[in-house]
């Protein structure tokens, strides 16, 4: 078994490499690592190298404390040591990748070396005698734990992390195979009996004095939390006759039970609140046989699963090294989201990656269940493709995403349940001076309908349900006809608006207890600063009628319950104490096809005068072009909560990110054929570009050697 300080050693070198490398994103124009990433991956994230030099030198990098302060102790390297000398070519594409095979899960690192003789360095305290460097066909090999393994040349680097999936349990293995594990116990008649155990030759026999009674005594157990000592009768001394000296005859020995009958009654003890209950609890002799044939089937297993953990990398990283691969830069559906100018990009295969760790995480259930064979193999091209597209600019940070389904059925589906616009009406709500603003537009009868083909899809492809996928497809049939889609998209047709219009802060009150010296307690009321939002909600509607008796209909119980709803002049209001509660009102209103929930009075007269706020043209074409429109100023969300910080280090951060951080954008919609987003980071401050912001805000984190500390990896 793997030293656990020398597997957490490793975890934290790996893990940090990888930050190193996550940190360093732009492009080379060069041949790339993307030629031993394999198209069966389902997840791909590529981080980019060119223009580093220009944009953030290596010695830039080097000047930032938590660089050696932090990561390099986690790497745990001399802090004399520089990044530029870490044997690491940051300025080559580096790559990460997900992909299941011979049923293991693996994520797989890739890197480039500028100097090998450094990089190895790094892991010269895993190299033992025990733990060699193994020379393999074209590179190097070395075991850092049971299932994180790294292969090496002079240009490049593969680390492996992979877990085998399918290991078997032993209680498992000796259910479904009653011969799997051999238990054989032999009776030996001799003046004084002994019980022989021997378990697949793994225990020895148990030789026995020809002149002493033995007498078995059980391991210490445990038994719901309680430390049970055995109960050890002592052993019967016995005298004989020797040459005329007279001696105590021996204690009559009594005939021995078989092994199966062999047990001891041991005499639990629990207290609570009602006295001493005593518990009888028996631990046979085959308990502990048990038990030793646990552990060595479990040995045995663990030594299996290592064997094919060390293959499957083994074979990964030659392939990797030899780009002998069929590269997932060749793949159609791979470059259609994946743009290769993107600084840092992502690519996911949603169902394969869902299939893989539902399998992973749900395999011992499966086994449990005796459903040993998995026959089902979930139909991965139906499933969603995404890539995610990050770019560094000089003042803001934009991250492209774009989706697709290769099933015609499903991406059509998907497309309709887009094919909708905003109501202009609702952009009235929308302050030019807000907080932020969130606006969705979906055809929800669309919706409706695309839900029931992926609860189908989800029925017949699901390992307990595919059985009887007929019967629940007929369910799902009949509750499409039973529910009237129709009517429920004019309910809800899918326009919605939610505007936070500001944020300010309010004294309430507050009860406390204190206590005397009895301990008796005592209420005493405080008052605290809370802060109070004001918001808008609304959503347009075509049964007007419904939503208006909706609304109306808790007046008839506002006296019979403790609440204060009140109808008022063309509206609602549900008051709140204004001692108690952060918000005074909260007022409805049903009024031109629009319902309305909000903390605004203003909003409300606003709708019975027939007035709108002036939004800014930007907004309104973000809001019309857009299913999917959202904006968040963060400098003013910084501005306002922060007097409700509490901490020398969080109020430090605060004040950074107010400094530095504009508003936060995204707007996603049907572009090109598949469904596309943008998001936009704004950044402030004094940066050369937005990667730079990224490196100073990780330094105003005040990382400090006793956090750095207080991160475990168990």
């Amino acid at each position: 078994m793997v030293n656990k300080v020398k597997y957490n050693t490793a975890v934290k070198k790996i893990t940090a490499i990888l930050m190193l490398t996550c940190i360093f994103a732009y492009n080379l124009h060069a041949q790339s690592l993307i030629t031993s990433v394999p198209a069966s991956s389902n997840l791909v994230i590529k981080y980019a190298g060119e223009n580093f030099k220009t944009l953030m030198p290596l010695k830039k990098v080097d000047s930032y404390g938590f660089i050696k302060e932090n990561l390099f102790k986690i790497i745990d390297i001399d802090t004399l040591t520089s990044v530029q000398n870490m044997g690491i070519d940051f300025e080559k594409d580096s790559y990460q990748y997900v992909v299941s095979q011979d049923s293991a899960l693996s994520f797989v690192t890739l890197i480039n070396i500028k100097d090998a003789a450094q990089f190895l360095r790094m892991f010269k305290k895993d190299i033992t005698a025990k733990n060699k460097v193994e020379e393999k066909a074209g590179y190097s090999l070395l075991t850092l734990s049971d299932n994180t393994y790294i292969g090496w040349t002079s240009t490049k680097a593969v680390i492996v992390n992979t877990s085998y999936q399918n290991k078997v349990s032993y209680w498992d293995n000796k259910y479904k195979n009653d011969t799997a594990v051999s238990i054989k116990t032999e009776v030996i008649a001799t003046d004084t009996t002994v019980m022989t155990p021997q378990m697949d030759g793994a225990i020895a026999a148990i030789e026995e004095p020809k002149e002493t009674t033995v007498t078995f005594t059980p391991p210490v157990v445990k038994k719901d939390g309680y430390k049970v000592p055995s109960k050890k009768k002592p052993v019967a001394k016995s005298k004989t006759t020797t040459k005329g000296k007279t001696t105590k005859k021996p204690t009559p020995t009594k005939k021995k039970k078989p092994v199966e009958e062999i047990q001891e009654d041991v005499i639990m003890e629990k207290s609570d609140s009602y006295g001493v209950e005593t518990v009888p609890y028996q631990r046979s002799y085959n308990d502990s046989i048990e038990d030793r044939n646990r552990e060595l089937y479990d040995q045995k297993e663990d030594a299996r699963v290592k064997k094919i953990q060390a293959k499957t990398a083994d074979d990964i990283i030659g392939k990797a090294i030899a780009g002998n691969v069929k590269s997932i830069s060749t793949e159609i559906e791979y470059k259609k989201v994946v743009n290769e100018d993107a600084h840092i990009s992502l690519w996911v295969n949603s169902d394969m990656l869902m299939e893989q760790y539902q399998n992973y995480f749900s395999a011992s259930m499966y086994r449990y269940m005796n459903y040993a064979k998995q026959e089902y193999k979930t139909d991965t091209t139906a499933g969603i493709k995404s890539g995610l597209n990050v770019y560094f600019q000089k003042d803001k940070i934009k991250i492209d995403q774009k989706s697709f389904s290769s099933n015609k059925e499903l991406e059509d589906m998907g497309k309709a349940t887009m094919n909708s616009k905003q109501n202009p009406a609702l952009m009235g709500i929308v302050n030019p001076d807000n907080l932020g603003y969130m606006s969705m537009s979906i055809n929800s009868e669309a919706m409706m309908n695309y839900y029931y083909t992926l609860i189908k899809k989800y029925i017949n492809n699901n390992y307990y349900t595919k059985e009887y996928s007929d019967v629940a497809n007929m369910y799902v049939d009949f509750m499409q006809i039973l529910i009237d889609e129709k009517g429920l998209a004019d309910l809800l047709p899918g326009n919605y608006m939610f505007v936070m219009h500001s944020m300010d802060t309010k004294m309430v009150d507050y009860i406390d207890y204190t206590y005397d010296s009895e301990y008796k307690s005592k209420q005493v009321k405080k008052s605290k600063k809370e802060l109070s939002p004001n918001f808008t909600f609304a959503m347009d509607t075509r049964k007007e009628e419904f939503l208006s008796r909706f609304v109306r209909l808790p007046i008839k119980y506002a006296s019979k319950g403790d609440y204060d709803y009140k109808e008022k002049n063309g509206y609602y209001e549900l008051a709140f104490d204004s001692l108690k509660y952060p918000i005074s009102s909260l007022y409805f209103m049903v009024k031109d096809g629009k319902g309305i929930v909000t903390t605004s009075k203003t909003v409300i007269n606003n709708m019975l005068n027939n007035t709108s706020f002036a939004t800014d043209e930007a907004t309104k074409n973000s809001i019309m072009k857009n299913n999917y429109s959202i904006k968040v100023d963060m400098k003013k969300i910084f501005e306002i909560t922060s007097d409700q910080i509490k901490g020398k280090d969080a109020k430090q951060m605060a004040t950074y990110m107010k400094n530095n951080m504009g508003s936060i954008t995204t707007e996603s919609g049907i572009k090109d054929g598949m469904l596309q987003g943008t998001t936009i980071i704004n950044i402030t401050g004094n940066h050369t570009n937005s990667l730079e912001f990224l490196f100073d805000m990780i330094q105003q984190m005040n990382f400090t050697n006793s956090t750095i500390e207080d991160v475990k990896v168990d």
